[in-house]
């Protein structure tokens, strides 16, 4: 039936069955990476990562179609191409920088992509690679919740309209469970405060919390953390 219509030889309708599995297979390995993605409420989810494999599989086979075409030439350009998609789900917020690892997520994926277009052996190493960025996202950033982030301090450039607000505001970052303010410093006294907090513990929604609470201008990380 598919010969008929398409006027496929045996030859041709091999080869699109390959691709169709190939894409297939790439869709389920984006897909298990873009649901965590849009689990912990990231700008590239499901949708963009699946989309993204799919556009990388097929560039990478219709390049080997065309005549006298060098397919490393059109992987250097699915590269870049990845590049400025990955850049676009970066964002900086006052001295806050949020975005990284779903990009490098999104880079990943991309190159998953690539090697279940090579197929072959590669294809496991894709499979495999799936894996291993699953564990980078959900157990590595586990790990370093419970074992860096909590022993690192970080410092927190926040802004108020007076000092009675500021020091309402850190009576309620210290009553936040698992985190600790180690010092703050003023930097600013009129016509708002300005002060530096240094705090210590789980700081994951603090930038947030800060934002929200009643008196509070701005809010910030230092050195970009």
């Amino acid at each position: 039936m598919i010969e008929t219509v398409f006027g496929l030889t045996d030859q041709e309708l091999k080869l699109a069955l390959t691709i169709l599995t190939k894409l297939g297979i790439a869709a389920l390995m984006a897909f298990l990476i873009g649901w965590e993605r849009e689990l912990n409420g990231r700008p590239a989810g499901i949708r963009t990562h699946m989309l993204l494999i799919m556009g990388v599989v097929l560039f990478c086979e219709a390049s080997r179609g065309f005549m006298g075409s060098e397919s490393s030439r059109v992987a250097a350009q699915v590269v870049v191409g990845v590049g400025f998609l990955g850049a676009g789900t970066i964002m900086r917020t006052g001295m806050e920088i949020k975005g990284l690892t779903t990009a490098a997520s999104l880079w990943s994926t991309s190159a998953i992509g690539m090697a279940i277009s090579l197929g072959g052996a590669y294809l496991l190493v894709a499979i495999v690679a799936t894996f291993l960025a699953l564990f980078t996202l959900v157990v590595i950033d586990r790990f370093e919740i419970r074992f860096l982030k909590t022993k690192r301090a970080n410092c927190l450039r926040v802004e108020v309209q007076d000092q009675a607000k500021a020091f309402d505001l850190l009576d309620h970052l210290t009553g936040r469970h698992n985190l600790s303010v180690n010092s703050v410093s003023v930097v600013q006294s009129t016509p708002s405060v300005v002060m530096v907090v240094e705090v210590r513990g789980e700081t994951r929604g603090i930038l947030e919390l800060a934002v929200a609470h009643d008196g509070v201008l701005a809010a910030g990380w230092e050195d970009g953390v």
